[in-house]
């Protein structure tokens, strides 16, 4: 084996010592103390203190954006909408969601909707589309609300029976021919 020069051997043995002396020792735990879960926790104490900050310090640590109120006209608005859709025309299901009617009372911009998966997917890409619609339109009081259209359901006729009262009522000469030939609902 062929040994180190003095000066190397002499280096490597301070190197070892001083990485010995910087190693702490670790007490192994009991086996019932032992967890896997980290050791520090929380003190809740001081979550409830109130530390004084200066006013220059509060500024400065998160300035406001600057309030933006332009007013909005309806044609802005909707030529800006519609520059969106066109962004989004990729998603189809987004793009004919934003090729809808909107109403417009300012600030509030409505969206009418067909049914509760078209709300689900508005307010997928809504923070987007007022990020766009507040840059675009300098206003930053504008807001998107969701309405669901109401649609009357028509009842599934089924059985004969409920096939001729559908037809019967539209037609109440229905019920005296029925009676005339002695029909009955099998037919």
């Amino acid at each position: 084996m062929e040994r180190l020069p003095d000066a190397a051997s002499d280096r490597l043995q301070e190197n070892l010592q001083s990485v010995l002396q910087e190693r702490t020792v670790i007490k192994p735990e009991s086996p019932g103390t032992r967890s896997s879960r980290p050791k520090s926790t929380l003190n809740l104490q001081e979550l409830f203190k109130a530390t004084p900050t200066s006013p220059e310090k509060k500024s400065a640590e998160s300035p406001a954006p600057p309030e933006r109120k332009n007013t909005v006209q309806p044609e802005a608005l909707q030529s800006a909408w519609v520059e969106f859709a066109e962004l989004r025309k990729n998603q189809v299901a987004e793009y004919q969601l934003l090729r809808r009617n909107i109403s417009f009372d300012s600030p509030v911009i409505t969206v009418t909707l067909a049914n509760p998966v078209e709300e689900t997917l508005l307010e997928n890409f809504k923070r987007e589309l007022l990020q766009f619609l507040r840059e675009k339109l300098q206003n930053t009081d504008l807001s998107i609300i969701p309405v669901q259209q109401t649609q009357q359901q028509q009842k599934v006729v089924y059985t004969s029976r409920e096939k001729f009262e559908h037809l019967a009522e539209k037609n109440p000469l229905l019920h005296q021919l029925k009676d005339r030939l002695g029909l009955d609902w099998d037919f």
